[in-house]
């Protein structure tokens, strides 16, 4: 992507406080990159249209101030499945939502929109929660198992880096539990850690003009992520997902979705997929 060229963003709100939280949290892609916006709403029934359309309009307004061209669209439907279906229809390289973090019995009974959202869309999501530190995307962390499917979001990271600029840390997490993507009822795989894997591709990274630094820590890949972000006041987490739905909520848990409601931080996630890897993202 050149600096002419803008980055399609759908942004899907629904009307709360912490739904609109991510309008702070893009600040650093939006001074880093030239981005279109779309505001993005699925109405309930009993919702005003009307009142809809003034909110959004506000919304709207203030992101246009900050020399951003923005839309407004309201639809109806399922919330998760109409958030994946504009991100196709419109061609959009990225979505950007807030999750509202929940955990335990509330999460069975209410489920997740954000994470329903990037088991399923083919463009990256970029997420956040309420609490989640607003700052610098100056430091990244990119989780990385030693797989071809962990390494998809790289191009989005460097273009990314580029762009800020920024550190990236490659992160690498004993046990294999990154490729594994869950804690139970999967069974868990154990690559070999082959002998400077970090190192070459921080090298083949600063080849493409970033800085890169690998770090290794062994552990619970999610509780390892999260905590390497926290260490390094780190303002983005990236990493892809295989998109397997949890059979439980809350019981069968992703990795990615347990970085999503532990980061400090925003989280960028590309779901795994070798045959489309240059659909959406930060392209060139």
């Amino acid at each position: 992507m050149t600096i002419s060229e803008k980055t399609k963003l759908l942004i899907p709100l629904d009307g709360s406080p912490i739904g609109e939280s991510i309008l702070v949290s893009i600040h650093p892609l939006l001074r880093a990159r030239q981005v279109e916006s779309t505001l993005f709403h699925v109405a309930e029934a009993a919702e005003s249209i009307e009142t809809l359309e003034a909110r959004l309009e506000a919304q709207r307004r203030t992101l246009e101030s900050e020399g951003v061209e923005t839309r407004i669209r309201i639809v109806s439907g399922k919330p998760a499945e109409e958030i994946v279906r504009q991100a196709q229809v419109g061609g959009f390289d990225l979505i950007a939502m807030a999750t509202h973090g929940r955990t335990g019995l509330e999460r069975v009974v209410m489920g997740s929109v954000a994470e329903e959202v990037v088991r399923s869309s083919p463009v990256p999501t970029l997420l956040c929660k309420s609490g989640n530190r607003v700052g610098a995307w100056d430091r990244i962390v990119v989780a990385l198992d030693g797989t071809p499917g962990s390494e998809e979001v790289l191009g989005d990271v460097v273009r990314l880096a580029r762009s800020l600029p920024a550190t990236i840390h490659l992160l690498q997490v004993g046990l294999g539990l990154l490729l594994s993507d869950g804690y139970r009822g999967v069974p868990f795989h154990y690559p070999a850690d082959p002998p400077g894997y970090l190192e070459t591709v921080a090298t083949r990274l600063v080849a493409q003009g970033v800085r890169a630094v690998p770090e290794r820590r062994q552990g619970m890949a999610g509780t390892e992520i999260t905590s390497l972000a926290t260490e390094l006041d780190a303002g983005l987490i990236c990493m892809t997902t295989e998109g397997r739905p949890e059979r439980l909520p809350g019981m069968d848990r992703s990795v990615a979705a347990e970085v999503i409601r532990g980061a400090p931080c925003p989280v960028y996630v590309r779901r795994m997929s070798r045959v489309a890897a240059e659909v959406g993202g930060l392209r060139k």
